[in-house]
């Protein structure tokens, strides 16, 4: 594997659990075992090598809710299968987190690609709402935008509520309550 591989890959994982601004560039060298002229040759500032991260950790996201709904019947069927993605929300999001990062939300550079992931990922659940009206799986009275924005933003709210709480019991209720409500239930205790 290369340098610039392994400063990314030790990068993502640093990243993730121990946050953008808390985790130096010296943690990322020592991590993935290379040098400093090695980092600054690939990476001449820490803000790009967050961009290519963050970058890396939007692709993966979307790649992986694509490849949960691969092959689903219906849009019902592939927005389960995106509100199964916070099936194990005590390890937390590795693009949301970003978004309460105080260091990336002050650098431009970092914001953009943060930004544009999510951006995507809620235009893949618009299509998956209107797929799903289109074969009937979900109802017309849906208001795509509206549907896949409350969908993303009940996912990412799960893997808050389950890190701040301990519990994955908290991310499942969510998504088990937005799934009610998506087949126009009522939720109830």
């Amino acid at each position: 594997m290369d340098n610039r591989r392994l400063i990314i890959d030790s990068a993502k994982e640093l990243f993730w659990h121990r946050g953008y601004s808390t985790t130096s560039p010296k943690q990322v060298m020592a991590d993935a075992g290379v040098g400093q002229g090695s980092f600054y040759h690939h990476f001449p500032t820490k803000p790009e090598l967050g961009q290519e991260v963050i970058r890396e950790n939007g692709r993966d996201l979307i790649a992986s809710v694509r490849a949960a709904m691969k092959g689903l019947a219906t849009g019902r069927d592939r927005l389960v299968a995106f509100l199964g993605s916070a099936g194990d929300a005590l390890s937390g999001c590795q693009i949301g987190g970003f978004a309460y990062d105080a260091g990336v939300l002050a650098e431009p550079a970092l914001k953009e690609p943060l930004g544009a992931a999510f951006i995507e990922l809620a235009d893949l659940l618009e299509s998956v709402v209107r797929e799903g009206q289109e074969d009937g799986s979900l109802s017309s009275k849906l208001d795509p935008a509206q549907t896949a924005a409350a969908l993303l933003a009940v996912v990412e709210g799960a893997f808050v509520i389950a890190r701040a709480t301990g519990r994955q019991s908290s991310a499942d209720a969510a998504t088990a309550g937005a799934l009610t409500l998506l087949d126009g239930n009522e939720v109830r205790s």
